[in-house]
């Protein structure tokens, strides 16, 4: 089991769970068990990367362990140290179903990452042509246009 943060910084707001005892209950897709698991955690507890488990769901493109944390008041708009999203990890999954469920959830279209790049950026670099992801973030008002560190935009991807 990972540590629970301590000290007197920031992170001492967060509760780690054991990433692995996660991952087995996403496999068996476990939903009474994801909340017992993270009854001591909430449902905002970040892995020892410091990813929440909404984040980890949604990479792993696991629809209804994503819809299971939004019920249970994870929070769509946290960002890992990298200004990562649930959204940027599911665009680079190709998963449209979670990108959708977690934009109604109020997650941000157009969130930036480290690079400044969105997770319509993502979706473009890794699921072209004719992506449903990409298709369902520009549905969702996405920008097309914004540019990464590098001068790169989706536009350009696509």
């Amino acid at each position: 089991m990972l540590p629970i943060a301590s000290g007197n910084d920031d992170h001492n707001l967060i509760n780690h769970v054991d990433g692995g005892r996660f991952d087995e209950i996403m496999l068996t897709g476990d939903l009474t068990g994801i909340g017992r698991f993270l009854t001591n955690a909430g449902p905002d507890a970040r892995d020892d990367h410091d990813r929440t488990v909404l984040m980890r769901a949604a990479e792993a493109g696991n629809l209804m362990v994503v819809a299971r944390l939004l019920d249970l008041g994870a929070d769509p708009t946290l960002t890992d140290p990298q200004g990562t999203t649930a959204v940027h990890l599911a665009a680079v999954a190709g998963d449209d179903g979670v990108v959708e469920i977690l934009i109604h959830a109020g997650a941000p279209v157009d969130s930036l990452d480290s690079q400044h790049r969105t997770p319509l950026w993502h979706a473009a670099a890794n699921h072209l042509p004719d992506s449903a992801v990409v298709e369902v973030l520009l549905r969702a008002g996405a920008n097309p246009r914004h540019r990464d560190i590098n001068g790169v935009s989706p536009d350009d991807l696509m």
